[in-house]
């Protein structure tokens, strides 16, 4: 694993964006088709917010049931979007960017350069470059060899054999399995790994 891996080395360079004058179904038909959760919302080049799925759906909704027919009320990405995602710099590294993803709960960040958004890295682009994990919830997993006598290895060494709680039933860090989000404390649901918010859905 390279630690000097930075934002510029994993960023996508070729994100989605729309404006806060688009329509919101043309928005929510762009998440659809592009199989995505989160859309950033540009002004010229400058990251003003952020288009999730939920909200989308939650206002077109909402608008759907006010006019009784479905009709289009006329709504814009701006009229319901929520704030700008994290903004982390193209030489920031990739510990930068995890504590950015665990610490606002989000599944993504920003790159900006000079006032303006040049990429986005997800929280999969952080895990797949191999980030050393940081803070309170990293754990090191050889450190399990003195008591059990072997060292864990594997995908059990990080989530457990239930899915998201180590064996001792503390909760771990990873990426929810069902919103796709960074966090610092996964718990098992349903034999999924899943952020406390998803749970409770």
């Amino acid at each position: 694993m390279r630690t000097d891996t930075t934002v510029r080395d994993v960023m996508h360079r070729e994100f989605l964006g729309v404006s806060e004058s688009d329509p919101l179904r043309d928005a929510a038909a762009l998440l659809i088709d592009e199989g995505t959760n989160c859309l950033v919302v540009l002004r010229g080049g400058e990251a003003v917010g952020r288009l999730g799925c939920r909200d989308a759906l939650g206002a077109l909704l909402d608008a759907g049931t006010e006019a009784g027919d479905g009709g289009d009320p006329g709504l814009t990405v701006g009229s319901v979007m929520g704030p700008p995602l994290p903004a982390v710099a193209p030489d920031d590294a990739l510990a930068t960017v995890e504590e950015r993803l665990v610490a606002d709960g989000v599944d993504r960040v920003v790159a900006v350069e000079e006032g303006e958004a040049v990429g986005v890295v997800t929280a999969s682009d952080v895990l797949a470059a191999g980030a050393p994990r940081t803070g309170e919830g990293a754990r090191d997993p050889l450190a399990d060899e003195g008591a059990t006598g072997n060292p864990r290895r594997g995908d059990e060494a990080m989530m457990g054999s239930d899915g998201g709680v180590d064996p001792a039933g503390s909760p771990t860090q990873g990426v929810c399995e069902s919103c796709g989000a960074l966090v610092p404390d996964l718990v098992s649901a349903n034999g999924q790994a899943v952020c406390p918010e998803c749970r409770e859905v």
